[in-house]
């Protein structure tokens, strides 16, 4: 996948500002967390006093209560009469004298009598309601002024009181309170008083709730903005605090949903969002300013090296806003100048390598000629004088023979002349054939390929050979140049390629004729085929000037052998 400069730029400059942002984006989420937290813990501090203080007050008036029914004269009478719907008009009255009542039961015993009256609504559910076992349990459990009683599975908050006569004389004891399990009126009563809106609150004894009750809720849209910022967290810390003169065993655990604190979280929220839109949208801008400024100088620097390179530029670099690019453009014409000198020598050089080449083509194409030339004289004074002189010796050696008598010794000698005569001849004639083939003038290439003497060589070595060869038409003078390629390339076959078969085709098509020479030998590299001396061997560069000097392509190949094939264009 590739980029544009430009895009590579764009994104760079944008992502280091974005890197930015959001460095920016985490210290604000932190700094944020930080006031938010303390702002909830100082809201929970505050309302922890107040819940402290209105509990406190709850107290002081059920003890009031509790204190004026203990000293009603009314209650007396009525305790001895045994009368229970007038105890409990006086006890449970909900309007007596303009009095209201806040303890939520009352235990009375008649110490002389050994009475025991427990007076309760009767749907209220504050445990086993046997008064003299809960009279008991309360006397077992008095520790100080006001006592937590467990009674079976409801939490009970009791004080007791002496009832005196009108004598001033104590006849017995009021003991009562409030009940703590589900009571959500009187949960509600400590918290409605507090600075700060509460969320949640519970009532607990030794770390079990007995009253949980769940007030306002946040307003949904900042709590959705709390939960973008990942800040809910820190507004639903809980404050859990100890009720004072009941040690560790009473506890009230508090939870804030001040609206002001969430206000502050959305409106931090749509400044931290707005401010981060903005600033990516104007670091896109700047990035997309500046990575234009960079590809328009960029664009014009390729340009100008493109000119350079055409030949079309006439004028220096022109400098632009960007220091750097425009030492650049200094540097590419330093180095243009310093290109031009050396092509201007480099094309002086390559004028006289062409000429040499030329010259040396020209030389080595007339060494070819002068080589073929002398091979044909050479060939033909062997044939005409050495041949004649050997056919004379044949003769006079025929002619011996008719004069020496058939028992004679000489006879011998005679025939052993005749033999080495042969001999000598066949040597001459295959000499003959190697310097210039006679049947290439009269039966053409086809026929003379297959009168190379290399062959039987190669045949008596052991290697299969194949031919495929028919008659071809080429320019003219290229057919010993072709007999000369396959000779050439036979010896090289006989000397180096520990072949065991080799395939030989010649065919003509309607544009070409081709020359394929196949072995199975050792094979080699064609550019890395030199002689100890570090030079190409003679032979393979006597194939390729030869094809060279009659326009035809080598091609060879080494891939298990050798394939040598000669492309000549008709």
């Amino acid at each position: 996948m590739t980029f544009r400069f430009r895009t590579l730029t764009f994104l760079l400059f944008l992502v280091v500002i974005s890197g930015f942002l959001l460095l920016f984006s985490l210290n604000a989420y932190y700094t944020t967390s930080q006031i938010l937290k303390e702002a909830a813990r100082e809201s929970l501090a505050r309302s922890a006093e107040a819940v402290q203080h209105e509990f406190d007050i709850q107290l002081r008036l059920i003890d009031q209560d509790l204190h004026m029914l203990s000293v009603d004269l009314a209650l007396e009478p009525n305790l001895l009469n045994k009368t229970r719907p007038e105890l409990d008009e006086i006890v449970l009255g909900e309007n007596r004298g303009k009095r209201q009542h806040r303890y939520a039961f009352a235990l009375v015993y008649l110490l002389q009598e050994g009475q025991c009256f427990l007076l309760k609504n009767p749907l209220l559910d504050i445990g086993p309601t046997n008064c003299k076992q809960l009279y008991s349990k309360y006397n077992d459990a008095t520790r100080q002024e006001w006592n937590l009683l467990n009674n079976g599975s409801e939490w009970l908050l009791i004080k007791d009181y002496l009832i005196t006569n009108a004598d001033q004389k104590v006849i017995g004891r009021l003991v009562g309170g409030i009940k703590l399990s589900n009571n959500k009126l009187f949960l509600n009563q400590l918290v409605h008083r507090t600075q700060a809106v509460i969320d949640r609150a519970k009532l607990l004894v030794d770390g079990v709730t007995l009253t949980d009750h769940v007030f306002e809720k946040p307003v949904e849209g900042a709590n959705f903005g709390l939960r973008l910022l990942g800040l809910n967290h820190v507004l639903e810390e809980n404050l859990q605090l100890p009720i004072k003169g009941f040690g560790e065993h009473l506890q009230l655990r508090l939870q804030s949903a001040d609206t002001r604190i969430y206000s502050l979280a959305s409106r931090l929220l749509a400044l931290l969002v707005g401010g981060c839109l903005a600033g990516l949208v104007i670091s896109a801008l700047v990035a997309a300013l500046l990575s234009s400024s960079l590809d328009k100088q960029l664009q014009k620097l390729v340009m100008y090296i493109r000119h350079l390179m055409t030949g079309a530029a006439t004028d220096r670099w022109s400098p632009g806003r960007i220091d750097e690019f425009n030492r650049m453009g200094g540097q590419v014409d330093e180095i243009a100048a310093e290109l031009s000198t050396r092509r201007m020598e480099l094309k002086a050089a390559n004028q006289k390598l062409e000429k040499a080449l030329g010259d040396k083509r020209v030389i080595l194409h007339q060494l070819i000629n002068n080589q073929e030339q002398e091979r044909n004289h050479l060939a033909q004074e062997l044939h005409d004088e050495l041949g004649q002189l050997l056919t004379a010796v044949r003769v006079e050696t025929t002619l011996l023979e008719h004069q020496i008598s058939m028992s004679s010794p000489a006879l011998k000698n005679t025939k052993n002349i005749k033999d080495l005569v042969a001999a000598m001849y066949a040597t001459v004639y295959d000499r003959i054939m190697a310097l210039r083939p006679t049947e290439l003038d009269h039966m053409g290439l086809c026929q003379s390929i297959q009168q190379i003497p290399t062959l039987k060589s190669l045949e008596q070595s052991g290697v299969t050979v194949s031919l495929d060869l028919e008659d071809v038409i080429t320019p003219s003078g290229a057919d010993i140049h072709l007999y000369r390629i396959v000779q050439e390339a036979l010896t090289n076959v006989l000397k180096h390629a520990l072949a065991t078969e080799l395939s030989i085709s010649l065919l003509q098509t309607q544009d070409e004729v081709v020359l394929c020479i196949k072995d199975n030998g050792q094979g080699f590299v064609p550019d890395l085929d030199v002689d100890p001396t570090g030079h190409r061997g003679f032979g393979l560069l006597g194939i390729e000037e030869r094809c060279d000097f009659i326009g035809a392509i080598l091609t060879i190949e080494s891939d298990n052998g050798v394939t040598m094939t000669v492309n000549l264009p008709c």
